[in-house]
């Protein structure tokens, strides 16, 4: 049960970063290619960081309480 528990933390965590790098790889394409920060891109650059940064917290919340 505990190797299983790693195994899925490791899977969240690489996930999360995963969700980051494309969200920044996002902002970046759309801010290169004249988006302003009211574009469609802007946003969801920023939605996919948010979302990695979320699940790193969650994580890391939830593994120090058990």
């Amino acid at each position: 049960m505990d190797s299983s528990r790693r195994i899925y933390g490791g899977a969240v965590r690489t996930l999360s970063f995963v969700f980051i790098g494309v969200g920044i790889a996002i902002l970046v394409s759309t801010l290169a290619n004249g988006g302003g920060p009211v574009s469609l891109g802007t946003f969801l650059g920023i939605g996919f960081v948010g979302i990695g940064i979320a699940r790193l917290w969650m994580s890391g919340l939830f593994r120090s309480h058990g």
